[in-house]
């Protein structure tokens, strides 16, 4: 069974990699951002739950096959609870549940959106990966690499979106922060010399 799961979820990450680089190459045909209820959104949310579904199932199943459970299975655990943070934080700047879904774009430069362009992307990978390792599965690891990989290239596909939606204001926000994570903007908001630095 974990053999089936970990197909079905690793030919739905290759099937977003495509969908991705597709709408990241040319614009006439992107598949992403979806915008509207068509066939394409099916196919995006059916491939994102065939991940998904594997992912969690794999989780439940396979618990301990690389590894028991153990310390490292705590470092794991922190790395989810802190993505899942991130993934709060970023959720609560979104004005509803359409801009959640990817059918309402809006530029977004507070909260979380100070420190990477792409939250909600850093905070998902942590909270995968970090689940995986907790849980000791070499099964889920191989999937959670393959989802990591696809949320990173994202941005590739949705970053050229919202520069052509929001202009000079992206271009400016873009130049400013980070794709994944600024460290410099973080370590100036969260440093140890925040506001009293010589």
């Amino acid at each position: 069974m974990s053999a089936t799961l970990l197909a079905i979820g690793l030919t739905g990450a290759a099937l977003q990699f495509v969908l991705t680089g597709q709408a990241a190459i040319d614009a006439e045909r992107r598949p992403w951002p979806p915008d509207e209820i068509t066939g394409r959104f099916g196919l995006y949310w059916l491939l994102v739950m065939s991940m998904a579904g594997s992912f969690f199932t794999l989780i439940a199943t396979t618990s301990g096959s690389l590894y028991p459970v153990g310390v490292v299975s705590i470092l794991g655990g922190g790395a989810f609870v802190l993505g899942a943070a991130v993934n709060v934080l970023t959720a609560d700047e979104f004005e509803g549940p359409e801009e959640i879904l990817g059918l309402e774009w809006n530029h977004h430069a507070d909260g979380p959106f100070r420190f990477s362009r792409n939250p909600e992307v850093a905070g998902h990978a942590g909270a995968v990966a970090g689940l995986a390792v907790a849980a000791g599965s070499w099964q889920a690891m191989v999937l959670a690499g393959a989802i990591v990989g696809w949320f990173a290239v994202r941005p590739l596909a949705e970053e050229p979106v919202l520069a052509e939606r929001y202009g000079d204001r992206y271009e400016d926000y873009r130049s400013r922060v980070g794709r994944y994570v600024d460290r410099e903007r973080l370590s100036e908001a969260f440093g140890p010399c925040r506001n009293d630095c010589p």
